[in-house]
């Protein structure tokens, strides 16, 4: 697996591989700054589930703000706009350090205040940037290598998490202060900074590099993104798949540790082993989405993660087999979550025109930043109100929402040189569920690419 992966890697040009290292330290300040230690530190603090959905939100929704950055990424150009956002995130992120003070000062309202003030500070500003990353990357890709530089980008950014994760649960086991939070803090802000150095390095990301925005300004570039058809219909059904997605991650940490009382340590090895998983698999998916596109694996992996959310309801409190189901359904979720990540973000770059490439990059992350934003801020009503019943909603809407948008997905058109959807019948068979998710299954575990390769020549 590790030579497959370097292989890959020496098939990318020099501008990929050296994205791929600033991504890889990005990842590492993201885990220890906005990750899914975040939840616990604001439990930590004793902050009400309807608060920490509001925290979770904050990093999506605030990514709306990507509209409005569109003519800056053309007037900058990508490589400046990322390098000052990224560099005031990480300036205004040292703002938790003052939680100390507000809680002896005015208590625990007072910590969650500036928890919730640094985070936002931290989204806001990051969402003035973000706009520049799939312009800058669309520069640099060629277009056939997309599948195979994204599934190396998941697996990387895995490992990093993985070790991140593993490195989290040690730390969080030395005590019950808030002094552990405060140290992965400024771990996260230290690698910020230095991945704010390794921009300058990277090639392109120049002002007007292949973002031509058109004469009539970003508005209406905006607009001629929206009223692309094939564009407009993959984007909303794919904000929809995303949708479903986040009302399963919204609550699955709270449920870990509210409902079956899991320590932090336990938490973080379970998400480690989550991202052990994804590092194994996310190759399987990102081929598959280059040989058939990306559709397909979409509503397999959406009717996958239906079947794993409505497990989650198996994980009952002092149940015999909570235990390892927990492995399982966490590894799934984890697994399932990424491939559609990162298979979605080929088929979006795979539809964008070269022209007014900023428009429909910037489209797509309002769109699915909006998906990600308005399920925790719901999740975290529904839980706080209703408890155990508010998390076994969150789970059945976040199954249902994924079967749905799985369903709507067969009208998609194929990609430029795919095959449409009825040559695929050998992986796709709505008529038998079952062995259609088998084949997810087998795909996942890397036994199915062989036959699937033959089949698809055959067709």
């Amino acid at each position: 697996m590790l030579h497959s992966y370097l292989t890959a890697v020496r098939e990318l040009p020099k501008p990929p591989r050296l994205f791929l290292i600033f991504t890889a330290v990005n990842v590492f300040s993201w885990q220890c700054i906005a990750g899914q230690a975040l939840v616990l530190f604001a439990r930590a603090l004793n902050m009400p589930p309807a608060w920490v959905g509001l925290l979770l939100s904050f990093l999506p929704i605030s990514m709306l703000l990507v509209v409005f950055a569109v003519p800056l990424v053309e007037w900058l150009g990508p490589r400046k706009l990322l390098m000052w956002t990224w560099l005031g995130r990480n300036i205004l992120a040292l703002s938790i350090f003052l939680l100390p003070w507000a809680v002896s000062r005015w208590g625990e309202t007072g910590g969650w205040h500036v928890l919730l003030f640094a985070t936002l500070a931290f989204s806001l500003i990051r969402a003035v940037g973000v706009g520049a990353w799939y312009p800058w990357l669309h520069e640099i890709v060629p277009r056939p290598l997309l599948g195979s530089y994204f599934s190396i980008e998941s697996a990387m950014s895995q490992v990093v998490i993985i070790s991140v994760t593993l490195s989290m649960g040690l730390v969080l086991g030395l005590g019950q202060g808030l002094s552990r939070f405060f140290l992965l803090y400024g771990a996260g802000i230290g690698a910020g900074l230095w991945s704010v150095k390794l921009l300058r390095k990277i090639p392109g990301g120049e002002s007007g590099a292949g973002a031509n925005l058109g004469v009539s300004g970003h508005r209406p570039a905006l607009r001629q993104a929206l009223a692309d058809r094939e564009y407009r219909r993959f984007f909303f059904l794919a904000m929809l798949g995303a949708a479903s997605l986040m009302w399963l991650n919204a609550a699955s940490v709270m449920y870990l540790r509210d409902m079956l009382f899991y320590s932090e340590t336990r938490i973080m090895l379970l998400l480690a082993a989550g991202g052990i998983g994804v590092a194994c698999t996310v190759r399987f998916w990102g081929r598959a989405a280059d040989r058939f596109g990306s559709v397909p694996a979409m509503i397999q992996l959406l009717a996958a993660h239906a079947l794993v959310a409505f497990c989650w309801w198996g994980l009952l409190p002092g149940g015999r087999i909570t235990g390892m189901l927990a492995v399982a359904v966490v590894v799934f979720t984890a697994i399932f979550n990424a491939a559609f990540t990162m298979v979605s973000a080929r088929g979006m770059l795979c539809r964008v025109r070269d022209e007014g490439r900023v428009a429909y990059t910037s489209l797509w992350i309002l769109g699915i930043s909006t998906a990600n934003g308005l399920p925790p801020i719901l999740a975290g009503l529904l839980i706080g109100h209703l408890g155990m019943l508010g998390f076994r909603l969150c789970f059945f809407i976040a199954g249902c929402v994924g079967l749905a948008a799985a369903g709507l997905m067969f009208g998609l058109p194929a990609e430029e040189g795919k095959p449409p959807m009825h040559e695929l019948h050998h992986l796709i068979r709505p008529s038998q569920p079952l062995r259609s998710l088998g084949r997810v299954f087998w795909i996942t575990l890397g036994f199915g690419e062989k036959k699937e390769g033959q089949a698809g020549d055959g067709e």
